[in-house]
């Protein structure tokens, strides 16, 4: 058991900051923590499962993800430290995980009970704000790329994925996409050959590049694939 103060400290910046300021009036008596390591693509959470952990990323890349009945795994979501994982469900009355989680990188948790999470959400305004505009912000995200997606089809996608990737990964206006095709594919909802047929496509066009196997995006790039996927999306 650690105190969870003391171990959000461990979390790199701008987590910390952020983690700091969301835990900062939390109780003692709810303190109790643990800290937890993962190595990439473990599965911590499996939808339908008793939903008594707020598992609290601090450091790494989350995905959420959901079995076909044909045995396809559809990726439906991604999320970057720092998140919180079982709070929609405990914050909405829910005593099961609605999806499975599965870490797309080595990641850093820090677990609480559900029933300290919510004995302190309950008498903390400051944090309880900070938590309602998190969620409201990401479900107000999460809406539109999913009517967006009613109409794109394997390029559409996969550019709607290359620019929210290049949004989130892009470091001195370049940015090199790490994820396996196998997971873009999940992460789009088509299949390895379709994504690769795409990929190519955007290739000749100039659209991306590629170097030592991996995918390139500079930033003119970037504002290229910005404004076909704002025209397509305003259609």
């Amino acid at each position: 058991m650690e105190d969870i103060i003391a171990a959000i400290g461990m979390a790199p910046q701008p987590q910390r900051e952020y983690l700091q300021q969301l835990f900062k009036h939390i109780p003692i008596s709810s303190r109790s923590c643990h800290v937890i390591k993962m190595k990439a693509d473990t599965k911590f959470v499996s939808a339908n499962e008793p939903c008594n952990t707020i598992w609290i990323l601090i450091e790494g890349q989350v995905r959420a993800t959901e079995e076909q009945i044909s045995g396809d795994v559809y990726v439906f979501t991604e999320f970057q430290a720092p998140e919180l994982f079982g709070e929609m469900e405990g914050l909405s009355g829910i005593t099961y995980y609605k999806v499975t989680l599965v870490t797309s990188t080595d990641c850093t948790f820090i677990t609480l009970s559900m029933d300290n999470y919510l004995n302190w959400i309950r008498h903390d305004a400051e944090a309880l704000f900070l938590r309602v505009r998190a969620i409201m912000s990401h479900v107000l995200v999460e809406s539109k790329n999913d009517r967006a997606y009613l109409f794109l089809d394997g390029i559409d996608r996969l550019v709607l994925y290359m620019t929210n990737y290049y949004q989130e990964h892009a470091k001195d206006k370049l940015c090199i996409i790490q994820t396996k095709r196998q997971q873009i594919a999940e992460q789009t909802g088509f299949s390895v050959k379709t994504v690769n047929r795409s990929i190519k496509k955007l290739l000749d066009d100039g659209l991306i590049s590629k170097k030592e196997g991996k995918i390139v995006i500079s930033e003119r790039q970037y504002e290229t694939l910005l404004e076909l996927m704002d025209n397509k999306l305003s259609k």
